[in-house]
């Protein structure tokens, strides 16, 4: 199981301390940072670090070490957006409904109360 060296552990502590945007946090005690996985890894506060300028400063920091690039090769991979819709994928709002029967029954179960009977 991969686990994170403390060097590098120290240099992620030192990305999320940089990009934090709040002065004070109570989430995280200023720190930046929540807690660690079980593979050594920084849990970052998401009150007070952009995540999108530390998930840049991490991948930055990843592309300079060699042992790092094989179990973080994910970050390195472009997702593929689907914008174009053909009208096979449309759905129509009536096609989602459930259906309804079309005699809805008339009985509903409980006690009948006939002429001056008392509510319980």
């Amino acid at each position: 199981m991969f686990r994170l060296a403390d060097h590098h552990l120290e240099a992620a502590q030192k990305i999320a301390v940089t990009n934090r945007k709040k002065k004070r946090c109570d989430e995280c005690y200023d720190r930046g940072w929540i807690g660690l996985t079980e593979q050594n890894l920084l849990v970052l506060c998401t009150r007070c670090v952009d995540m999108e300028k530390a998930m840049d400063a991490w991948k930055e920091y990843v592309s300079g070490h060699e042992d790092l690039k094989e179990h973080f090769a994910e970050l390195f991979e472009e997702k593929e957006v689907e914008t174009e819709h053909t009208e096979t994928e449309k759905h129509n709002i009536h096609d989602m409904k459930k259906a309804k029967p079309a005699n809805m029954p008339n009985f509903t179960p409980g006690m009948k109360r006939t002429g001056r009977a008392k509510k319980i």
